[in-house]
């Protein structure tokens, strides 16, 4: 997306609701947990933020779009403990993998039992070998074929638990499992646990960001990326106030 910089004028706020099922072209169309992981990043407003490891990204991705909507906003606490996960830890994909199918094979029917333990076999599998991987071409294919099976094994259990039980039951199950992937990518980057959990009443509904101009890497334009607002103007009393969220670091809710 090329922009220019309007000069003559600060750029507007936005209020940004949250969340929303799919993506979003921008936050005045609302937002995913992942969008609104790369508004607390200051990064370019993506569905795939930078700092977000793409197993841990894939599996928010579908927990948002599996969750009912009026329960979805449970994950607003999470967002923030989704940053600075991307490292380069081979053991990440298997692990998260792992997380997945584990979850869904304590509540799976006898139908999807085998499936999921033939997963959860190959995620561990791949999990003891992964500090011996090699180098070169063929060690590099080999490594793009298992992430293109994680993904396919990282949904399909999913799937399986959004559909295994009562839909709350189900919205806190996904929910619980996405946490124990970010405290699994947390643990291989030496980081220590987190609990964000917080009633649905406390999670916040809106959001005021405003937009500003990044530089995109190895080009000559300006992106737009999305950063939070920690209040709304006075001058402004028809819109909501917004709160910094519990538990998030203090940088996630300033203004860079």
């Amino acid at each position: 997306m090329r922009t220019r910089r309007n000069r003559g004028s600060p750029p507007p706020m936005v209020i940004m609701e949250l969340l929303g099922r799919g993506t979003h072209v921008s936050p005045h169309n609302g937002c995913n947990v992942l969008e609104y992981a790369s508004v607390l990043a200051g990064e370019r407003w993506d569905s795939r933020p930078q700092s977000v490891h793409p197993a841990l990204a894939h599996v928010a991705d579908m927990v948002n779009d599996q969750m009912s909507d009026d329960r979805r906003r449970l994950l607003t606490p999470v967002a923030p403990f989704l940053l600075g996960t991307n490292t380069e830890d081979p053991r990440t994909w298997p692990a998260i993998t792992a997380v997945c199918a584990g979850a869904a094979l304590a509540h799976a029917s006898q139908p999807d039992e085998a499936r999921l333990q033939a997963d959860l076999h190959t995620a561990r599998g791949w999990l003891a070998e992964a500090d011996r991987s090699g180098e070169g071409r063929q060690a590099r294919q080999a490594g793009r074929e298992k992430r293109r099976w994680a993904r396919r094994a990282i949904s399909s259990a999913l799937l399986t638990v959004a559909a295994a039980a009562h839909k709350q039951d189900a919205d806190a199950r996904l929910c619980q499992i996405l946490v124990a992937c970010v405290n699994q990518c947390r643990r291989l980057a030496g980081e220590p646990a987190v609990d964000p959990r917080l009633p649905l009443a406390d999670c916040l509904q809106r959001l005021a960001v405003e937009p500003y101009f990044l530089r995109s890497p190895g080009c000559d334009w300006m992106e737009t990326g999305y950063r939070a607002v920690r209040t709304v103007p006075p001058e402004s009393p028809h819109l909501p106030q917004v709160q910094p969220l519990r538990g998030e670091p203090e940088s996630a809710t300033g203004t860079p």
